[in-house]
């Protein structure tokens, strides 16, 4: 594999030629960094990393409702190893390893509680579809740090932006970190899924695609890896699309949405989701505040308290009220403009 090392470095997303660009200036010297790291190092480590919605991320399911066990991903894990595959392939490529970094650390700071099941949700209360990957835009620019935003690098918003959907028709006019990212997000739910399925009984017997795959979870990363790298390296640009170890890959994919997600969501009592959300439109507590966006914040943990509650005081102490004055006035509506344009977050 040593040949392919670097073998796209000359398609990095050079950080000093066009990065930096914010939706309002800045003194950096409030990072410490005197110069030595790049605008998207700081985007990770001093505004993405220490914020509430990243906190808030260790209390949100990956998967697994009521586990019961602490070995089953968080929402928070799952980035911590999307973190982690995006900063090994974009180093190896050659890539730009801080941007991989900065948008793997932001992509899901807008998941909602109950997942996907959560997503399709929030779906039938709005017009159109709730994407968690534009909603995690909206909580860094404009729900952080009391309404005034994290202020993160255009490149950085992008990413989050694009880290969904399938990527076979990425458009490569776009910096090729975001596939990067997009890659490393699905490897790591599918693999880290698969696993959590066994451990919670969800599969009953090995799945031949998972083995073909690799013996292990550690194995099964590192093959498509591989696999992804020589690729990338054949084409001259990120991807995996035509190698037998991608055909394996969509196929133990497949399975998962089909047996497994699908089976998961059925565990969750729909009827809880409805009353909890109709609490939020009610209380008094939420007044002022889109029902959509309150709803999109809280945890499952939350959810079950709002839908339970028979009057504000039992749920007045909970954590989304530390941050519902950033969002009181806010409607998802006034972010129907996504993705975001370049002149939005010029400073």
């Amino acid at each position: 594999m040593e040949k392919y090392q670097g073998c796209l470095k000359a398609q990095r997303f050079i950080t000093e030629n066009t990065a930096g660009r914010r939706s309002f200036l800045e003194d950096d010297s409030d990072f410490f960094y005197f110069g030595l790291a790049s605008s998207f190092a700081v985007d990770e480590s001093q505004k993405i990393i220490p914020s509430k919605a990243t906190r808030r991320m260790e209390k949100k399911v990956q998967v697994f409702y009521c586990s019961g066990t602490p070995y089953t991903r968080t929402r928070m894990t799952h980035t911590i190893e999307v973190v982690a595959i995006a900063s090994f392939l974009a180093k190896f490529l050659g890539l730009n390893v801080s941007l991989a970094r900065a948008i793997a650390a932001g992509h899901d700071i807008g998941h909602v509680p109950f997942g996907h099941l959560g997503e399709r949700f929030l779906s039938k209360k709005l017009a159109g579809k709730f994407r968690h990957n534009a909603f995690s835009t909206i909580v860094a620019e404009f729900i952080e740090r009391s309404g005034g935003g994290l202020n993160l690098s255009y490149e950085t918003l992008e990413g989050i932006y694009h880290h969904s959907g399938d990527w076979k028709n990425f458009d490569y006019k776009l910096p090729q970190e975001y596939l990067v990212v997009k890659i490393a997000d699905k490897l790591a739910y599918t693999v880290a899924d698969y696993n959590d399925a066994m451990r919670m009984g969800y599969i009953s017997k090995k799945n031949d695609c998972f083995e073909k795959m690799g013996s292990s979870q550690r194995k099964r990363i590192a093959n498509v890896l591989r696999a992804v790298i020589k690729e990338s390296a054949e084409k001259g640009k990120v991807s995996f699309e035509k190698s037998e170890m991608a055909e394996i890959f969509s196929s133990a994919s497949n399975f998962m949405f089909e047996n497994v997600y699908a089976e998961a969501d059925k565990d969750i009592d729909f009827s809880i989701l409805e009353k909890a959300y109709k609490r939020i439109g009610e209380s008094e507590i939420f007044s002022q505040c889109d029902p959509v966006i309150v709803f999109a914040l809280i945890n499952e943990e939350d959810v079950n308290a709002i839908a339970l509650a028979s009057e504000d005081s039992a749920i007045e102490d909970l954590g989304i009220k530390e941050i519902l004055k950033n969002i009181k006035g806010l409607k998802v509506d006034d972010f129907a403009s996504f993705p975001f344009k370049k002149e939005d977050f010029l400073a």
